[in-house]
């Protein structure tokens, strides 16, 4: 690249030497031609004056001496301009001429390109040539015009000297251009040498560093470059492949660790999924229940579940954990606990203001921190056909009736709320009652993650809208129990269009359903 530069100024330089020449030697050009027209002039008339005499006499034969000491003059003074002198008379005849003087049609061919050519202080001139001019100067006797003088001047002399003035030029450009180039050539020879030196200096730390790295890619994470040290680039390579190397081994692990935790949050999830009662229908007597818990992360708080009970009860309950995750998913399983220890003290106990205590006793013990819970417990009672409830906290299900053409109606709300559980700070507060129910009303039991289900807007799906979905869904039978569950959830996924969901969903449906009963010796003969 040096050298280049140095190449390019070179030519720049030499260009620039030429023009400024060619400008110099045009000026010289024009002041000499100037020089030359003047002396030509003076000259001319200096002749003409000098040969007026003799031709207005008739002597001719003192013409001659004339015009070659006007020749011997311009050469005694080293100028060789005038090349020769013609001189005619009135009539246009030559009387006289010197050596080297035009042929008279040559010199006829003259009078035509002076009688074209420039004209000032009573001297007319023409081009012959490049290097040859004509002078012409009338020759006066007084004020009669006796005759003319004709003059051929040469300007080789000043193309001679200018030619010689470009000659010497060019060849200090070239000498210059020459030692330019040898200082290019030079420049580059050093920079091959130094770049060879370089390289060779380079070479075998960069091959070091190279069979490193590929150490390092090869899974080798202990390794180190040893030229970290360094003060320059390979320096800073080094120590960048030296830190990716930890950086690595530091995701390795946490790829490790993440790896473990995924598997043991899909245990977790898969223990959780095995808490909760399966998806498909089931049937105690009078009642059909199906239901859908759908956690936001690997794990939730969420949760649900149902115990048959003689006589035909049953009893259902739902809660919802603070937030959700796997911390949550151990509080649920914990209040899942305690039903399943209480149920197996005395199925007596299963009240729902006393499974809602023992969940309260249960997630009480849990950390130093208070952890949350509503939930809500129903009891169904066949021979009664009488709905026993609790509720801590959880949103208000609905209880919808089932009209003539076994179409749902306008639901109703069971409004009763209370406190959430495992609060501390407050004593446990659970609302109870009891509502009658009639045959092929429909019990409706959600966490808030469904109503609270956001469309990317983040608007909310809301209780009304759910509400109208129940209202006019046919329920023959225990198939369309499972289809209204679906088609809840289905819209309520399609009005969020795909945004994450924040909470868990859980939805419940049980339908106290007498008529459609299995009779008692039917179900006999199912369990046998």
């Amino acid at each position: 690249m040096v050298a280049a530069a140095v190449g390019t100024s070179t030519a720049f330089d030499q260009h620039a030497i030429t023009a400024i020449t060619d400008s110099q030697i045009a000026e010289r050009r024009h002041g000499g031609q100037a020089a030359i027209t003047r002396a030509s002039e003076l000259v001319v008339q200096a002749v003409a004056t000098a040969v007026a005499l003799p031709l207005g006499g008739n002597n001719y034969t003192d013409l001659k001496p004339v015009l070659d000491a006007a020749i011997a003059s311009d050469r005694a003074s080293h100028d060789n301009r005038v090349r020769w002198l013609v001189v005619l008379n009135d009539d246009g005849r030559v009387v006289e001429q010197t050596a080297g003087a035009p042929a008279p049609a040559a010199l006829a061919g003259l009078e035509a390109k002076l009688a074209g050519g420039e004209h000032g202080n009573d001297v007319v001139r023409a081009n012959i040539q490049d290097t040859e001019w004509v002078y012409g100067a009338e020759i006066k006797l007084g004020r009669s015009v006796i005759g003319k003088l004709r003059m051929g001047v040469s300007t080789a002399g000043l193309e001679h000297e200018l030619t010689q003035s470009i000659d010497q030029v060019a060849g200090v450009a070239h000498a210059s251009r020459n030692r330019a180039l040898g200082v290019s050539l030079l420049v580059l020879a050093l920079g091959i040498v130094v770049a060879a030196l370089q390289g060779s200096r380079l070479a075998k730390p960069i091959k070091a560093l190279t069979v490193q790295a590929e150490r390092i890619a090869a899974g080798d994470l202990q390794i180190r470059v040893l030229e970290e040290g360094r003060r320059d680039e390979l320096g800073v390579l080094a120590h960048t492949f030296n830190l990716m190397a930890a950086e690595i081994r530091d995701l390795l692990v946490q790829q490790a660790q993440k790896a473990s935790l995924e598997k043991e949050m899909s245990l977790a999830r898969q223990v959780q999924q095995a808490m909760l009662p399966p998806e498909t229908l089931d049937q105690h007597g009078a009642f059909k229940v199906v239901g859908y818990c759908m956690p936001a992360s690997s794990c939730g708080g969420d949760w649900w579940t149902y115990r048959k009970m003689s006589g035909g009860r049953m009893l259902l309950v739902i809660g919802d954990a603070t937030g959700h995750g796997l911390h949550s998913a151990m509080v649920a399983a914990t209040a899942r606990g305690a039903v399943e220890a209480l149920a197996a003290v005395d199925e007596q106990l299963l009240t729902p203001d006393q499974v809602l205590r023992a969940i309260d006793s249960g997630i009480r013990q849990l950390g130093d921190n208070n952890v949350l819970m509503t939930a809500f417990a129903a009891l169904f009672d066949p021979s009664s056909s009488v709905l026993h409830y609790a509720n801590a906290g959880q949103n208000f299900p609905y209880v919808v009736g089932l009209g003539a053409e076994r179409v749902l109606g306008q639901p109703s709300i069971i409004a009763a709320s209370g406190n959430p559980l495992g609060d501390r700070t407050i004593p446990v507060e659970i609302r109870r009652g009891s509502l009658q129910l009639h045959p092929g009303d429909l019990f409706v039991a959600f966490t808030d993650g469904l109503v609270e289900r956001s469309n990317p807007a983040g608007k909310l799906f809301g209780d009304r809208r759910l509400r109208r979905l129940l209202v006019g869904a046919p329920l023959t039978d225990g198939a369309a129990l499972v289809t209204l569950r679906d088609l809840v959830v289905q819209v309520v996924e399609q009005y969020a269009e795909g945004a994450v969901a924040q909470d868990d969903v859980t939805l419940v449906l049980c339908q106290f359903d007498p008529v459609q009963a299995p009779t008692q010796q039917t179900a006999s003969r199912g369990a046998a």
